[in-house]
């Protein structure tokens, strides 16, 4: 019975780490690569963290860029007077970037930023990942550098999984669906050119198995409501 409550109490302490806003990050050399508070206005660098169990959303993102400019801008769409939540990562790379003073700037938030640490830490400009987050259930797509006309929509899972139903829809319709039948770990990444699609809101709706060896796979659901403009696209 105790090593049961014991580990009851890892997974939520797990969890609970999965979960906390972001906290300050600590002041260092900027001549390092170390995750630390830069330029008083963010928090960036490497900083190896812990796999959390399960499927994770991180990226909803366009980002046109193959080598990072002298000043990478990220563009964050403005959705009335919240101000996002905002996370840049690439996990191969254990590169984070977060905590941002976000510009206004008309219907955008921005924040441009030099490219050094990703430049010291060869960070590949195809794997960073950005998340938007304006409350607790809407997302709005991140522009890194420049748009590339199509979105990027990116999961982590811990294990393998398979995702039978990835559809986009707007007013309960489907409009788009780009399924995963075969098994895969790590990212998976699905995409979307929605040039043509009208300005609103919209869902995105998931279903995954992800196996668990000697059991039955362990099912995943879950709608994520997210803001898209084909402006932002261009």
């Amino acid at each position: 019975m105790m090593m049961k409550y014991k580990l009851l109490f890892t997974n939520l302490f797990i969890f609970s780490l999965s979960t906390l806003p972001s906290q300050a990050c600590p002041s260092g050399n900027p001549q390092t690569i170390g995750y630390i508070r830069r330029d008083n206005n963010r928090c960036e660098g490497i900083q190896p963290r812990d796999v959390v169990a399960g499927i994770k959303l991180i990226s909803i993102a366009t980002r046109g860029i193959t080598s990072y400019p002298n000043l990478i801008t990220l563009q964050i769409p403005r959705l009335g007077n919240t101000t996002p939540e905002v996370t840049v990562q690439s996990l191969s790379k254990n590169y984070l970037l977060n905590n941002l003073s976000l510009k206004q700037n008309q219907g955008l938030f921005t924040f441009p930023f030099k490219p050094d640490v990703l430049n010291k830490a060869a960070v590949p400009p195809n794997s960073l990942r950005a998340l938007a987050k304006v409350d607790d259930s809407v997302y709005v797509p991140v522009t890194i550098g420049k748009p590339s006309g199509r979105y990027e929509f990116v999961f982590y899972t811990s294990r393998r999984a398979t995702f039978p139903t990835f559809a986009i829809l707007r007013k309960g319709k489907v409009i788009y669906t780009s399924p995963r039948n075969n098994y895969q770990n790590g990212e998976v990444v699905f995409t979307w050119n929605a040039l043509k699609a009208p300005a609103g809101r919209y869902q995105i709706h998931v279903m995954a198995q992800q196996e668990r060896i000697g059991r039955k796979d362990e099912p995943f659901e879950r709608r994520y409501d997210f803001d898209h403009n084909p402006n932002w696209l261009k």
